[in-house]
C-alpha cells in the first residue's frame, strides 16, 4: 500500500508545470468559495443579530387570537396580566430580560401637515437592559420616567417629513380600544434609524404608559424575550412553552426565525447564489482536472501497457488514477483554504465599507467569517469532484489493449 501511494504521489508531480497549473485553478475555486461563503456567513450573522436587536427579540409571546383573527379595535387580541406572564418567562434559564410592547397605528401632525405612522410602545429601561436600544441619529433615547411627559422617537424619514428635530412637539391621533378617536401631544426626544427606508418613513416610538393612555387600555400586544445568546433560542422555547398552559387567555409563543420574514428571504436568495457559484466551481474543476488526467493517460499509454503486460490488475490502474486525483484534490483544497483565509484576513483589516444594500440607508462593512465547516465543505467538494473527474480517464486507461498500448507512439 505504501508503494502504491508513493507511486501515485510521484505520478502527480511527474509533469510539475501542468500539476502546478491544475492546483492553481482548483485552489482558486476553493479560495473563491471560502471568501464568498465567509462573506455570506458574515451577512447572515449580522442580519440575524440586527434583526433581533431592532426589537424582534429571540422569542415573542402573544395571545393565540393574535394569529387567528384581526382586531376590531386596538388591543382586542392583547395580553392581560402581562406583568405576571413576564415574570414567569424571566425565570427561565438564559433569559436576559422580558419587555412588553404595544403595536398601533394612527396619524401624526405638526399643525400644518399630517402623516401616517406605525407606532411601537416600549419600556425604555428594559429595552436598554436587553440591548434593544435603536441607532440614534440625533437627540437621545427615551427616559422612561413618568415625570418626563409623553416622550417619543421618530424615524429619520418621518422626522424629515414632519420637519421636526429633537425638542419639538407633535400631536398623535389614534383609535382607542373602545373605537373612539383620541390624541395626545408628544415631545420628540430623538431621531432614530433602523437602516430600512420604509420603516424610517413611518416609525414612531412612545413609552408604554403614554401609549396605554392614548389607547385607553391596560393591555399590551406582546411580550418580547431577549436571551444571552441566540444559540439558546430552542432550549428556552422548550422551557417556556409548557408554562403557557393554564392561563386565563390562550397563549402562543414564536421564535425569532418564525417572525423574521425578511431575514429568511435574504438567506434563501444568498444561499441560491452560493449554490450557483459552487456549481460553476464544480464545472471548472471537472473540466480542468479531466483534461489534465486525460493528457496524463495519453502520455503514459506505453507505461500502462507495460504494467498490464506484467500482470497488473485493471482495477489497480483505476485505483491508481483515483488516488492521484485525490492527492491533487487534497493539495488543492489545502492551498485554496489557506489562500482564502489569508485574503479574508486582509479584507477584514482593510476597513472597506460596501454601499447600502437595497432598501437600506447604512453601508455594510466588508468582512469574511472564517467558518471551519465551510472550509471543510469546500475542500471535500473539490476532492470528490476531482475523484469523479478522474473516473473517465481511469476507466479508459484500464480498458486499453496491451498490444496497442505497447505500440503507442
Amino acid at each position: 500500500m505504501r508503494k502504491f501511494l508513493l507511486l501515485a504521489f510521484r505520478n502527480v508531480f511527474r509533469n510539475r508545470r501542468r500539476t502546478v497549473m491544475t492546483l492553481a485553478v482548483v485552489a482558486g475555486g476553493v479560495a473563491g468559495l471560502v471568501l464568498v461563503g465567509g462573506f455570506f456567513s458574515f451577512m447572515f450573522q449580522g442580519l440575524r443579530e440586527s434583526t433581533i436587536r431592532n426589537g424582534l427579540g429571540h422569542l415573542q409571546i402573544y395571545t393565540a387570537d393574535y394569529f387567528r383573527r384581526d382586531e376590531t379595535h386596538a388591543l382586542d387580541n392583547g395580553l392581560d396580566d402581562y406583568q405576571r406572564l413576564a415574570s414567569m418567562a424571566a425565570g427561565a434559564e438564559h433569559v436576559r430580560g422580558v419587555t412588553a410592547r404595544i403595536e398601533f397605528y394612527g396619524m401624526v401632525s405638526n399643525g400644518m401637515k399630517s402623516s401616517v405612522f406605525m407606532g411601537t410602545a416600549v419600556d425604555p429601561v428594559k429595552e436598554k437592559t436587553m440591548g434593544f436600544e435603536p441607532r440614534i441619529s440625533s437627540g437621545r433615547y427615551l427616559d422612561g420616567r413618568e415625570t418626563q411627559g409623553n416622550q417619543a422617537l421618530l424615524g429619520v424619514g418621518l422626522a424629515r417629513s414632519m420637519n421636526v428635530k429633537p425638542g419639538d412637539s407633535l400631536t398623535v391621533m389614534t383609535v382607542t380600544s373602545d373605537g373612539a378617536l383620541n390624541g395626545i401631544d408628544i415631545d420628540v426626544t430623538g431621531i432614530v434609524t433602523t437602516g430600512f427606508k420604509e420603516m424610517d418613513d413611518r416609525l414612531l416610538t412612545l413609552t408604554l404608559p403614554a401609549a396605554q393612555r392614548v389607547l385607553q387600555s391596560g393591555r399590551v400586544t406582546k411580550l418580547v424575550v431577549g436571551l444571552d445568546d441566540t444559540a439558546n433560542t430552542d432550549a428556552v422555547y422548550a422551557a417556556i412553552l409548557p408554562r403557557l398552559t393554564g392561563w386565563r387567555q390562550e397563549l402562543a409563543i414564536r421564535k425569532w426565525i418564525d417572525l423574521a420574514t425578511y431575514y429568511k428571504q435574504v438567506r434563501l436568495m444568498m444561499s441560491g447564489i452560493f449554490v450557483f457559484l459552487g456549481a460553476i466551481v464544480f464545472f471548472m474543476v471537472v473540466m480542468s482536472s479531466a483534461n489534465t488526467l486525460m493528457m496524463a493517460m495519453f502520455e503514459r499509454t506505453r507505461e500502462i501497457g507495460t504494467m498490464l503486460a506484467m500482470g497488473t490488475p485493471r482495477s489497480w490502474l483505476v485505483g491508481l488514477f483515483l488516488v492521484e486525483a485525490v492527492i491533487t484534490g487534497v493539495l488543492a483544497a489545502n492551498l485554496g483554504v489557506w489562500t482564502g483565509t489569508g485574503i479574508g484576513a486582509l479584507l477584514n483589516r482593510s476597513g472597506i465599507v460596501l454601499p447600502p444594500p437595497p432598501g437600506n440607508t447604512v453601508g455594510m462593512p466588508l468582512r469574511v467569517v472564517h467558518d471551519p465547516a465551510l472550509m471543510a465543505g469546500a475542500g471535500v467538494l473539490v476532492v470528490i469532484t476531482l475523484a469523479v473527474a478522474s473516473l473517465m480517464p481511469a476507466i479508459r486507461a484500464s480498458r486499453l489493449r496491451i498490444v496497442e498500448a505497447l505500440g503507442h507512439v
